[in-house]
């Protein structure tokens, strides 16, 4: 029985947002990223085998998650595990101000460093480690699609394996690109692609190396 999970980041927010920290907020998608999204989701529509859609409750993740599933009729499955990162009194604040407290790059040597009313990386990094043992207690073979954030993307990276926070940033994860893991028989895993592009999941998920 072989699994695929496919993690997705949500579309381009919407203009005003992109200067600020927004983590958590429920910041609105732009014009652009919203037709970016339905092409993606007619795309991965055509996935064969696809059993489950997941999805963070912020609505940037939402939209298209909701589409897909109801395009394809499967299970659509809202998880608050799946939720971007929360900064606390950070979140609305112009990046360059954020960026300018020490604290914010503190975090990356001492990953339980937070702001006030917010999430550190550790957190997170728990947060997505619930989450993936979760899907690995699934006994359903398939495609699971599985909309969510740049921060939980990178946060499984670093957790699959078993990397520092200090590389939390090491790793670039684009709007709409898909970050595929397939899960064998014996519970070992193989990231087989990042950033990968919607259409090239399919071949991938069926890719054989030898």
């Amino acid at each position: 029985m072989m699994r695929a999970f496919v993690f997705i980041r949500h579309g381009k927010i919407a203009e005003e947002w992109r200067d600020k920290f927004y983590g958590g907020l429920d910041v609105p998608l732009s014009e652009d990223g919203i037709k970016e999204s339905r092409e993606v989701v007619e795309v991965l529509s055509h996935l064969e085998g696809l059993v489950r859609v997941y999805s963070s409750p912020l609505q940037r993740a939402l939209f298209p998650a909701r589409l897909l599933a109801e395009k394809v009729g499967v299970e659509l499955i809202v998880d608050p595990l799946l939720a971007e990162i929360d900064y606390g009194c950070w979140a609305g604040l112009p990046r360059q101000e954020v960026m300018s407290d020490p604290l914010y790059w503190e975090r990356f040597k001492d990953d339980t460093l937070k702001a006030p009313q917010g999430e550190s990386i550790r957190d997170l990094r728990n947060r997505v480690k619930t989450f993936w043992k979760k899907l690995n207690k699934l006994e359903l073979p398939g495609i699971c699609v599985i909309f969510t954030h740049g921060g939980f993307i990178r946060a499984l990276f670093c957790e699959l394996l078993n990397l520092s926070s200090k590389y939390f940033f090491s790793i670039e994860i684009l709007h709409l690109r898909g970050m595929l893991v397939i899960v064998y028989e014996d519970g070992n895993f193989l990231i087989r692609g990042v950033n990968v592009l919607p259409n090239e999941i399919g071949k991938l998920i069926t890719f054989s190396y030898w």
